[in-house]
């Protein structure tokens, strides 16, 4: 009597084999760990970009970026809701209004020049963000600045020189607002400074979101395109790769030094451009390659440089107690 044949192994499951991936990157040092996280960060924030310019042929900015803090709303409320709405408690309100203005400024300005500018271009730009924080930081803020920073910031403003090229090439609109937009984000960051103090980064998040959502609420309904089929992933990409990149950084932040996730931001250009040549055959120039990598070694030597003296300070003030 033949023999029955055994029954295939069984194959593994997914659920299985997403317990088996989190217990080996569990198992990675927690600096290997937020290496990875910010490398997927990077990428995902990559996304944001190109998908702006696809939506900008047929939306305005104003309705692009009322899309995106959408997302961020309704996602975070739905958190909120569920874990316990006592985070949104605040005693801050006006700073999250101002906040929220210069963010919204900003973000119609950026999403409105991504539309236009090569997109390589437009992240390079806006990696001026962390000169215009330490600037504001000396200016509001009453923080000291050496010598050493104040070169590096002066070098980083050069970088820009060389992106832009004032005089050889002409400098429109475009190339204007994300540099103006990079700055409202710096002053926004000088308030996040304030207001965390005191509340949740869910909650600021959620407050940004939705107070720039109301600001975009009026011109989106004015300039209101109608959404076709084409457009859903764009929107896909806005909203949920906005979402959760930030998310992704917060959580590299903890297991690392902000110094060691700050030097991965510049991998943003490299990702940014790969979308932007495949899907709009655009191509960099040697000049916005140059400008970005000058930008980039100043603002991570500021970030490292502030991340050593803040740990110079904490040993001071552990030392006295």
């Amino acid at each position: 009597m033949p023999s029955t044949p055994s029954p295939p192994p069984d194959k593994p499951s997914s659920s299985s084999a997403r317990t088996r991936f989190g217990a080996r990157f569990r198992a990675l040092s927690p600096v290997v760990q937020a290496t990875i996280l910010a490398i997927v960060a990077m990428m995902v924030f990559s996304v944001v970009p190109p998908s702006v310019r696809a939506l900008s042929d047929t939306m305005s900015s104003w309705q692009i970026v009322f899309i995106r803090t959408l997302f961020g709303t309704v996602g975070i409320g739905a958190y909120l809701a569920w874990a316990g709405l006592y985070e949104l408690k605040t005693r801050q309100f006006g700073i999250h209004f101002i906040r929220s203005t210069l963010n919204f400024v900003g973000m119609v300005m950026w999403f409105w020049a991504l539309g236009i500018v090569e997109l390589a271009k437009g992240i390079a730009i806006h990696f001026t963000m962390p000169l215009f924080i330490t600037l504001f930081a000396m200016m509001f803020l009453g923080e000291k600045v050496g010598p050493r920073r104040l070169g590096a910031m002066l070098v980083g403003f050069a970088g820009i020189m060389i992106i832009l090229r004032p005089g050889m090439i002409e400098i429109g609109l475009p190339e204007l607002a994300i540099l103006s937009s990079a700055a409202l984000y710096g002053g926004a960051v000088i308030l996040l400074k304030v207001v965390v103090r005191e509340e949740t980064p869910l909650a600021v998040t959620f407050y940004t979101n939705l107070l720039i959502g109301l600001w975009c609420l009026v011109p989106t309904f004015l300039y209101w395109a109608p959404v076709g089929l084409s457009d859903i992933m764009p929107i896909l990409g806005i909203g949920t790769c906005g979402l959760f990149a930030p998310f992704l950084v917060a959580v590299a932040l903890k297991k690392a030094d902000a110094s060691l996730i700050g030097a991965f931001d510049f991998l943003r250009l490299p990702f940014t451009a790969a979308f932007g040549f495949a899907l709009f055959g655009e191509v960099p120039d040697e000049f916005v390659w140059a400008g970005a990598g000058v930008i980039f070694i100043s603002t991570y030597y500021i970030a490292r440089r502030e991340a050593r003296l803040s740990g110079k300070a904490t040993q001071a003030s552990d030392a006295h107690k």
